[in-house]
C-alpha cells in the first residue's frame, strides 16, 4: 500500500511531542511554550523565564537585574561580529556574572545555569520563532534554558536534502537577517527523516556540519520505526544532561572560529575522563586529519578545571609539533592570551617549572629531559601531573622516557596517536601508556567524511641504458686505481635501484608529468589545488627543485627539507660532492640574502596554506609528512620509499576537506608502492589488529620481545667471541690486523685471509646492531651492571678494530669523490622515456578497493604478527588473504566463489619482479577486487520468492550441499510447509525463525547463540551436523 507522502508538519509534531514528553515515558521532559510565529518581540534572552529560574535558586532580585543586564549588553552585537558577542556571551554562561549590588561590597558570582545540577534549570521549546530586525526569518524550533536561546533546530522533509536547512541555518546568522538573535546561539542542528542529524555551531561553514549518530542501546527494537534516523540522535544530542555537558566543557573559540567537537571527539573525551577518574592512562588513536589537537584541548580544559591539583605536560619530539600545540592550546583559550609561552625552553626550565605550583601547562620536547643519570634523586614535583604524549608511537622508548617515567613517577599518561600500534609498537607503548581510551579509524572517519577518501595512480617512467660498454669503460676510468673490492664496494654504492631512479633524465620525465597536471588536472588547474613531491632523498629533492626552476612553472615551487646550509660542514667535502650540490642549491637557489632556512620554510608554509595559486608544489623528503594540514592540497606524488606509519602520515596530507571541488586525495605513485599503500591502508582501518590481546595482564608481550633481544645480543656476542678465539694476546688492535690480513710481507695474504675478513665485519655488525636494539632495556632484560659495562666496551673496541682492519685491508672506501663521476654516469646513459599509467584504478577508491574486500584483514594481521615483511612475502599475504576471503565468503555462494577460486589461482602465476608485470598485478587485483566487492547473488537463478532476499538466497543456495553432508538422524522433526520446492520453504522459513527470533547482539553471545540454534534446531529435523553446518553460515551474513 502506497503511504501518503510525510510533510515537514508532521515530522516538526513528533520531534516536539518526543521533546516534551516526560521522562518516565522516554521524552526529555521540556516545557512547551507553543508556537510563537505571532508573538512580538522574540529574543535570545527572554527575561521573564530567565527571572523566575534565577529567583527560585535563591538569588535576590538586585543581583538578578544586574545579571540580566549585564548579559544583554554582552549579546549586543551592535558594531562588532558574531563571533565576538557570542564568545562574550558564552563567558558569562560558562562561568557566571560578576555583580556588584553596592559600593565596596565584594562581587558576587550570578551563575545563569546550574550546569553542575540539571535539574535545577528550565528546559523550554518554542515553536515557529518568528525573527524581526532584519528580513524576517522563522526557524522550526528553538531551544531554551533559563529563558535563553541555546539551539535552534531547522528540519526538513524527506525527499527535500537537508543541505538546505543547513544553509538556512548559516544565513539567519547573517547581519541582513538576525544576527543578534544568534549572540546566545550555542548549537544549530539541521534534521530531515531521511538523512538524520547535521550539527555544528555559530559561523560553522556548511563543509563542517556533522553527523551525531545514534548508538542503539541493548534491548531496543531492531526494525525500522518512524523517524529513527533523526529521533534518536536528536533526543541523546538534547538529553538536558548531555546538553550541558557539551555546552560547558565541548564548546571552544579558536583563533576566528567557533567549534564543537564532532562525535568522536566526545566519545573520546568521555573515554578519558572515565579512565583518568579511575587514575589510569591509556591511548586514544584518532586516525590523521580527525582533529587530536582538538581532543587535546577539550580534555586538558577539563582536567585544568575540575582538578585544581591538575598540571598538565604536553611531550612531543618534533619542535614544529611543539610550537602547533602551543598555538592550538593559546587560541582555544586554555592558556591566557597574555601568558607567557609554556613551551620548555632547556632542561634546566623544565627541573624549575616541574618542581614550582606554575604553570599548570606546559609543552616540551622529550629531548629536554635529561637521561644522563638514570640512578640520580628525581626533581621535586608539585601538584598532580597529567602527562599528555603526542604521536606516542615514536615517543615511547629510550632512556629520556625513562627518566620522565621516574621524574613523574605518579603521574598519568595519556599517549595520542594517529596511527595504529602494531605488536611490534605495542609492546613498549602498552607499558609506558596502558591500553587504548578510544579508537576512531581511517575508513570511520571517511564514511562520516571528516576527512577524504584517497585514489590511488600507479605510474611507471620505463628507464634503458644505452650503451653498456661505454658505462663499463668510464667506470673503469673512474674507479682506476682502486683495488677489486674497492671497485666492488663502488658498483654496490651506484648500482642501485634507488641511484636508478635518481637519473637525472628520469627526473626530467617525471617533471613534465607533474606540469601536465597542472594544466589538466581537476582543482590543479584553476588555482585551487596544490601538491607534494615526495623526493628519495635531500640530493633527489634539491635536483628536483633546480629541474623545475629551469622552467616557467619554477616561481610556483618550494623545497622544504633538514638540510641546513653550514659552511663548517663542506669545509672538507671535495667540490662536485653530493654535500657541495645540496649547500651550492641552498645558498644560490632557495635562501635569499640573509634568509635562514626557518624564515624560509614559515613562509613556504605559509603561502602553500593561503596562497595555492602562488606556491603550488611543495618538494619534500621527510619534513611536513606528518603534522602538517594544508586543504588545498590535492596530489602527492610519490618518488620516496615510505612505509607503514610514514606512508600513512604522507598519504593523508591530501585528504583534507577543501569545498564542493575536492572529493578524494590523490596518490600519484612512481616507486611502485602499490602493495604498501595497501599495508598501511589495511593497518588503518582492520578490526583484526588485536588491539588488546596481551595475554591475561600484558605482561607475557613484553616479556617476549626482551628474551629474543637478550638472546640475539647472546648469540651474536658468542659467535664474534669465538670468531676471535685464534686471534694471539693480548688480543689487541695488531693482533687482531695480523690475524685477519695476514702477514703484510706476504703479497697474498690479503687475498687467503679475505673470507675471514668478511666473516669479522658480518660478526661485529650482528654483535653491534644486536646491542643496539636492547641498550636501553639491558637492565631490564635480565643483564647486571658488570655486564652491561662490558657490553659496552667490548661493541665500541671491536668497531674500533673493524674500522683499522678496513684502513689496513684497504677495503674502507670513501665514496664521495666519485660521486660527481658516478651520477654523471646514470645521468649520460641512463634515457627514460614519458611516464605510463599502470591499471586504471580511477573509479574505485582506496577503501572500496581494499577495505570492503576483505583483503586488509588479513595482510594487517600478517603485518602485527610477522613485523616488515619483504615484497614477496606482502604480494603472498594478498593471495593469501584473497584465497581466505573466498574461503570464509564460500559459506555464502560457493558457485561464485569457485569461479573467483579460478581467477585467483591466475593472480597467483604472476611474477611481480619488473614493470610489466607489476602492471599486469595491478590490473588483475583491480579486477578480482570489483568481482569481490559485487557479491550480489544472481537473481535469475533463485525462486522468484527469494528475489530482494539476499539472506535466505544464501541459505536456499546452502541447503542442498549442508543436508547431503550431514547424517541423517531417525528423530521426529515438526512439520515443513510445502512451496513446491524443499528447499525454497526451509530457507523461507529459517529466515523468517531468524528474522523473529534472533535477540539483538547475538553474534558472539554464547548464551544468545543458544537461543538461535534452539530456534532453528527443531526446522533442520533435530539434526544435530546439520543445524551447526547451517548455523555457521547464518552467522556469516551481515543481515542477521
Amino acid at each position: 500500500m502506497i503511504q501518503p507522502l510525510r510533510p515537514e508538519r508532521i515530522t516538526q509534531n513528533r520531534i516536539v511531542k518526543r521533546i516534551c514528553a516526560s521522562v518516565p515515558v522516554g521524552g526529555l521532559g521540556y516545557a512547551n511554550l507553543g508556537n510563537w510565529s505571532k508573538r512580538a518581540e522574540n529574543r535570545c534572552i527572554e527575561s521573564a523565564y530567565l527571572r523566575d529560574n534565577l529567583k527560585a535558586r535563591g538569588y535576590s532580585d538586585l543581583h538578578i537585574s544586574q545579571a540580566i543586564q549585564m548579559l544583554m549588553a554582552a549579546a549586543d552585537a551592535t558594531g562588532i561580529t558574531l563571533y565576538q558577542a557570542n564568545l562574550r556571551t558564552y563567558q558569562l554562561l560558562r562561568y557566571g556574572v560578576p555583580v556588584q549590588v553596592a559600593a565596596g561590597v565584594p562581587h558576587e558570582t550570578v551563575h545563569l545555569i546550574d550546569w553542575a545540577t540539571p535539574e535545577n534549570n528550565h528546559f523550554a521549546l518554542a515553536e515557529e520563532v518568528t525573527l524581526k530586525g532584519g528580513h524576517e526569518r522563522r526557524p522550526d524550533i528553538v531551544l531554551y534554558v533559563n529563558g535563553i536561546a541555546l539551539a535552534v533546530v531547522e528540519l526538513k522533509r524527506s525527499s527535500v536534502d537537508m543541505a538546505n536547512g543547513i544553509r538556512q541555518l548559516i544565513t539567519n546568522q547573517e547581519d541582513i537577517f538576525n544576527l543578534g538573535f544568534f549572540s546566545t546561539v550555542q548549537l544549530v542542528l539541521a534534521g530531515s527523516d531521511s538523512q538524520g542529524l547535521r550539527y555544528g555551531t555559530t559561523g560553522t561553514p556548511e563543509k563542517f556540519f556533522v553527523e551525531w549518530k545514534h548508538h542503539q542501546l541493548s534491548g531496543e527494537s531492531t526494525e525500522p520505526s518512524e523517524g529513527e534516523l533523526l529521533d534518536g540522535p536528536l533526543c541523546q544530542m538534547l538529553d538536558p544532561a548531555r546538553l550541558l555537558d557539551l555546552l560547558r566543557n565541548f564548546v571552544i573559540f579558536d583563533a576566528g572560529q567557533k567549534k564543537v567537537p564532532r562525535l568522536h571527539q566526545f566519545e573520546g573525551v568521555k573515554a578519558a575522563q572515565v579512565r583518568i577518574k579511575k587514575q589510569e592512562g591509556g591511548v586514544i588513536w584518532h586516525t590523521q586529519g580527525s582533529g587530536k589537537s582538538i581532543l587535546m584541548v577539550l580534555i586538558a580544559k577539563w582536567l585544568l578545571e575540575h582538578d585544581p591539583d591538575a598540571r598538565i605536560l604536553v611531550v612531543t619530539d618534533r619542535d614544529e609539533l611543539d610550537k602547533q600545540i602551543e598555538g592550538v592550546m593559546r587560541n582555544a583559550g586554555v592558556i591566557g592570551a597574555e601568558a607567557p609561552s609554556p613551551r620548555i625552553q632547556s632542561r634546566k626550565d623544565l627541573v624549575e617549572k616541574l618542581g614550582s605550583a606554575s604553570p599548570r601547562l606546559m609543552c616540551a620536547l622529550i629531548h629536554k629531559i635529561d637521561a644522563t643519570n638514570l640512578k640520580g634523586e628525581p626533581p621535586e614535583v608539585a601538584g598532580r601531573f597529567y602527562v599528555f604524549v603526542d604521536e606516542c608511537h615514536r615517543t615511547q622508548g629510550g632512556d629520556m622516557n625513562k627518566q620522565m617515567k621516574r621524574w613523574l613517577a605518579t603521574a598519568i599518561f595519556i599517549g595520542f596517536t594517529g596511527t595504529p600500534l602494531l605488536r611490534r609498537d605495542r609492546q613498549t607503548t602498552r607499558e609506558v601508556f596502558g591500553s587504548f581510551i578510544h579508537t576512531y579509524k581511517f575508513n570511520e572517519a571517511v564514511a562520516d567524511k571528516v576527512v577524504l577518501d584517497l585514489k590511488y595512480e600507479a605510474r611507471a617512467v620505463p628507464q634503458r641504458l644505452t650503451s653498456p660498454k661505454a658505462v663499463d669503460e668510464w667506470f673503469e676510468k673512474a674507479a682506476k686505481g682502486l683495488n677489486n673490492y674497492q671497485k666492488s664496494m663502488l658498483r654496490k654504492r651506484w648500482a642501485t635501484l634507488e641511484e636508478l631512479m635518481s637519473s637525472g633524465e628520469r627526473k626530467q620525465r617525471i617533471l613534465a608529468d607533474i606540469i601536465h597536471d597542472f594544466g589538466v588536472r581537476p582543482r590543479l588547474n584553476n588555482d585551487r589545488g596544490t601538491a607534494i613531491l615526495v623526493a628519495a632523498s635531500i640530493y633527489d629533492a634539491c635536483h628536483y627543485y633546480r629541474l623545475f626552476q629551469n622552467t616557467n612553472f619554477g616561481k610556483h615551487c618550494g623545497i622544504i627539507t633538514s638540510f641546513e646550509p653550514k659552511h663548517n660542514a663542506i669545509s672538507q667535502e671535495p667540490k662536485d660532492s653530493d654535500e657541495r650540490y645540496k649547500f651550492d642549491t641552498y645558498t644560490r637557489h632557495v635562501l635569499k640574502a640573509k634568509q635562514t632556512t626557518t624564515q624560509y620554510e614559515t613562509e613556504m608554509k605559509r603561502r602553500f596554506i593561503e596562497e595555492p595559486a602562488n606556491l603550488k608544489l611543495l618538494i619534500v623528503v621527510s619534513k611536513l609528512l606528518t603534522g602538517f594540514d594544508a586543504p588545498s592540497c590535492t596530489y602527492i606524488y610519490l618518488d620516496n620509499e615510505l612505509r607503514e606509519h610514514n606512508l600513512f602520515q604522507a598519504i593523508c596530507r591530501t585528504n583534507r576537506l577543501d569545498g564542493e571541488d575536492k572529493d578524494y586525495g590523490y596518490i600519484v605513485d612512481y616507486k611502485e608502492l602499490f602493495s604498501k599503500v595497501q599495508d598501511a591502508i589495511a593497518v588503518y582501518t582492520s578490526d583484526e589488529l588485536d588491539t588488546e590481546s596481551c595475554g591475561d595482564d600484558g605482561n607475557p608481550i613484553v616479556k617476549d620481545w626482551r628474551d629474543e633481544g637478550k638472546a640475539k645480543l647472546d648469540a651474536a656476542r658468542e659467535g664474534l667471541i669465538y670468531l676471535c678465539a685464534p686471534v694471539k694476546q693480548p688480543q689487541g688492535i695488531e693482533q687482531h690486523i695480523h690475524y685477519f690480513c695476514g702477514n703484510a710481507a706476504d703479497a697474498a695474504a690479503l687475498d687467503d685471509t679475505e673470507p675471514l675478513r668478511i666473516a669479522f665485519y658480518k660478526a661485529v655488525a650482528a654483535y653491534v646492531r644486536a646491542y643496539a636494539d636492547l641498550a636501553q632495556n639491558l637492565d631490564e632484560a635480565g643483564y647486571s651492571a658488570p655486564q652491561i659495562e662490558i657490553f659496552e666496551k667490548e661493541t665500541a673496541f671491536y668497531s674500533e678494530v673493524r674500522a683499522a682492519i678496513k684502513n689496513h685491508s684497504g677495503e674502507e672506501l670513501d665514496t664521495k669523490p666519485f660521486e660527481a663521476d658516478m651520477r654523471h654516469l646514470i645521468d649520460t646513459y641512463i634515457q627514460a622515456d614519458p611516464a605510463d599509467l599502470l591499471g586504471d584504478l580511477s573509479s574505485l577508491s582506496l577503501t572500496e578497493l581494499i577495505i570492503e574486500t576483505g583483503i586488509h584483514d588479513a595482510i594487517a594481521r600478517k603485518l602485527n604478527e610477522k613485523g616488515k615483511l619483504s615484497r614477496n612475502a606482502i604480494a603472498e599475504g594478498i593471495i593469501n588473504n584473497v584465497r581466505k576471503t573466498i574461503i570464509r565468503d564460500q559459506l555464502t555462494d560457493p558457485k561464485y566463489y569457485e569461479q573467483m577460486s579460478t581467477l585467483l589461482e591466475d593472480l597467483i602465476q604472476q611474477k611481480r619482479d619488473d614493470t610489466d608485470s607489476y602492471e599486469q598485478f595491478l590490473k588483475d587485483a583491480e579486477a578480482l577486487a570489483k568481482k569481490l566487492s559485487n557479491q550480489e547473488q544472481d537473481s535469475k537463478k533463485l525462486p522468484t520468492a527469494l528475489h530482494g532476499n539476499k539472506e535466505a538466497g544464501v541459505l536456499y543456495n546452502n541447503l542442498p550441499s549442508v543436508l547431503a553432508a550431514a547424517v541423517p538422524e531417525n528423530t521426529a522433526a515438526e512439520p515443513t510447509p510445502t512451496y513446491g520446492d524443499e528447499y525454497l520453504a526451509l530457507a523461507l522459513m529459517l529466515d523468517k525463525t531468524i528474522r523473529e527470533k534472533a535477540p539483538a547482539g547475538w553474534k558472539g553471545d554464547s548464551t544468545r547463540e543458544a537461543q538461535v540454534l534452539n530456534a532453528i534446531y527443531p526446522i533442520m529435523k533435530r539434526n544435530k551436523a546439520a543445524t551447526m553446518a547451517i548455523f555457521e553460515i547464518i552467522k556469516n551474513q551481515p543481515g542477521y
